[in-house]
C-alpha cells in the first residue's frame, strides 16, 4: 500500500483468505474466512482481550451449508456468522465437497 492510503486507513490490517470447513451439530459449512496475514486460524479463534473473549461469532463469506443428517446442500449465503460455541471442528479446507 502507498503511504497516502495508509494515512487514510490507519486501522487497516492486512488479512489473508482462508477457505475453511466448519462442523457444527447440524451442519457442515464450507466457506471463506479472513485472518490476519501470517496469523494462524487458531489465533483467530482464540482471540481474547485481557482474558475476555472478544468475538463470539465468526464471520464466514461464500458459505455453503450441508445437513449433517443427509449431506444435502441446505443453504448458500454470501455472508453469515457462526457462533463459536456451536463449532465442533474447524480446519482449512482444500478439496471437493
Amino acid at each position: 500500500m502507498t503511504a497516502e492510503i495508509d494515512r487514510k486507513r490507519p486501522l487497516h490490517v492486512d488479512k489473508e483468505h482462508v477457505r475453511v470447513i466448519i462442523f457444527t451439530h447440524h451442519y457442515k459449512i464450507i466457506g471463506d474466512m479472513y485472518i490476519i496475514k501470517s496469523g494462524r486460524l487458531t489465533d483467530f479463534l482464540n482471540k481474547t482481550m485481557a482474558g475476555i473473549e472478544t468475538d463470539m461469532f465468526l464471520p464466514v463469506t461464500n458459505a455453503e451449508c450441508f445437513s449433517m443428517t443427509d449431506g444435502q446442500l441446505k443453504y448458500i449465503s454470501e455472508f453469515m456468522v457462526v457462533n463459536k460455541d456451536h463449532i465442533h471442528l474447524i480446519f482449512p479446507y482444500k478439496g471437493n465437497k
